[in-house]
């Protein structure tokens, strides 16, 4: 993740729900492409694991006050998908190599979540960053559990 200045919380959010909206439409491509019944089982609920993603951080944006939206951040970094592609997605050898490269991308965005929060100087920024953080923790352990379950069919 690059370094990008002066950004508001809400130009984050938006381009992390955007971001989660790739990744879903990856998914889903690389679903399409898939041979593996099981691989594309779990591709399926990747994307929709990832519009849920997006829509839970749209209703953060909406419920936060207009003054925490336009807060400002002097270094905020930028996101980026790094090595998911549909490509990667599809490439993958297996569910166990799929799911390790969700995680670093979600390992990521929780990192910047809590440099953010870190960064931040209103209590209300710090506390939408944590929720976030969070979430994102919270959502990356369900995605471990189902994806495990969806092996074992």
């Amino acid at each position: 993740m690059l370094s990008m200045r002066y950004k508001t919380v809400q130009e984050i959010l938006d381009q992390a729900a955007e971001l989660h909206a790739r990744i879903a439409e990856q998914a889903r491509q690389a679903a399409e492409t898939q041979d593996r019944q099981r691989l594309s089982l779990v591709l399926d609920y990747l994307a929709d694991h990832q519009a849920s993603l997006k829509q839970a951080i749209q209703s953060f944006k909406g419920d936060a006050a207009d003054r925490v939206l336009a807060t400002w951040f002097d270094r905020s970094p930028e996101m980026e998908l790094s090595a998911l592609s549909a490509k990667a997605l599809a490439d993958a050898d297996g569910v166990d190599e799929l799911i390790e490269t969700v995680m670093q991308f979600h390992d990521q965005i929780i990192s910047l979540y809590g440099n953010l929060r870190d960064q931040a100087v209103v209590d209300e920024v710090q506390a939408v960053f944590s929720n976030l953080a969070e979430l994102e923790t919270h959502e990356k352990m369900e995605l471990i559990q189902t994806t495990r379950q969806l092996q074992d069919i």
